[in-house]
């Protein structure tokens, strides 16, 4: 069954609030799939650009921190190989404290595939989130 881009980015949140960081997406991503945190003045938490195995790492490291993402649709501007969505977390972090947060997503596509995903978001929040200080 071929998906469309946009079942492709559903797919890839439906892993994230089902915290299957290995099954669902592999089949979906190309082999030299990178994902960038934006602004890069961040320095991406560490690694600018991550490989599918970075990520799996990292969002390991997120799920320790963060109970329920909650993201909800907002806004889909469709470009053909490029997907742009903006949308919203209403979570719950492991400590109680509710988490929210705003993302600009844009998602690249190659042959049928995600081939990057480039994501803008409260990058101070999200860093308090991993210090334990939010």
């Amino acid at each position: 069954m071929v998906l469309t881009h946009r079942e492709i980015v559903i797919e890839w949140f439906k892993m994230l609030d089902n915290r299957d960081h290995s099954v669902v997406i592999k089949d979906l991503i190309t082999p030299e799939f990178r994902l960038t945190i934006l602004p890069k003045s961040t320095g991406g938490f560490g690694v600018p650009s991550r490989t599918w195995v970075q990520v799996q790492e990292f969002l390991k490291e997120l799920d320790k921190v963060i109970e329920v993402y909650g993201l909800s649709e907002n806004t889909w501007i469709d470009a053909g190989d490029v997907l742009v969505r903006h949308y919203y977390s209403d979570g719950k972090l492991r400590s109680g404290s509710p988490y929210k947060n705003e993302y600009i997503g844009i998602f690249k596509f190659k042959d049928g595939k995600l081939d990057s995903f480039e994501e803008m978001m409260d990058s101070k929040y999200v860093e308090q989130v991993i210090s334990g200080t939010a």
